[in-house]
């Protein structure tokens, strides 16, 4: 009869443990990078005639972002803020601004004035597939994408005048 040491039992054991143990680490390795790629999401800024795509932004579904500009009629601050929903969508929720309105009445949200000039439209809370607008001129409009506490020129990627669209789309 063929007989083993107790040497060599104790290393196929020790043999079969390290190869269980790579195993799992490699299947919880596979798993991790699947659920991360899997639920990824960008904010893409992009072209809307050609569809060229122009800025690509990590925007997991809760992210706040905003657009900022120069209003045009008062030359003053005004922003509109978004959050990026779970299924794609992009929910305006607030805006903020300093103006004498110029007459304007507004249609959406409940109006708040604030100290300094200031003033909220809250709880507007539309749902959006994107957001569409003109790219103003630094004078004019100047817009910047504020997310993450980074304020991005959009002046810096596209021209003024060209028609912007911002859209939430799955990791390619």
């Amino acid at each position: 009869m063929f007989r083993i040491s107790a040497h060599r039992k104790q290393v196929v054991s020790g043999g079969r443990r390290t190869a269980s143990a790579a195993a799992a680490l490699t299947v919880l390795l596979l798993l991790a990078g699947w659920g991360c790629a899997s639920s990824g999401q960008q904010l893409v800024v992009g072209e809307c005639d050609s569809g060229k795509v122009l800025l690509k932004l990590e925007a997991k579904p809760g992210t706040d972002f905003s657009i900022w500009f120069l209003h045009s009629y008062d030359k003053a601050p005004f922003e509109e803020h978004y959050r990026v929903l779970g299924d794609g969508h992009i929910l305006l929720t607030h805006m903020t601004f300093k103006s004498s309105l110029n007459g304007q009445g507004f249609a959406l949200g409940t109006y708040h004035a604030k100290p300094g000039g200031y003033a909220e439209l809250a709880d507007i809370n539309q749902k959006n597939d994107q957001v569409i607008f003109r790219l103003g001129s630094p004078d004019l409009a100047n817009h910047a994408l504020m997310i993450d506490g980074r304020r991005v020129r959009l002046l810096d990627y596209a021209n003024a005048g060209t028609l912007l669209c911002i859209r939430v789309r799955s990791f390619e």
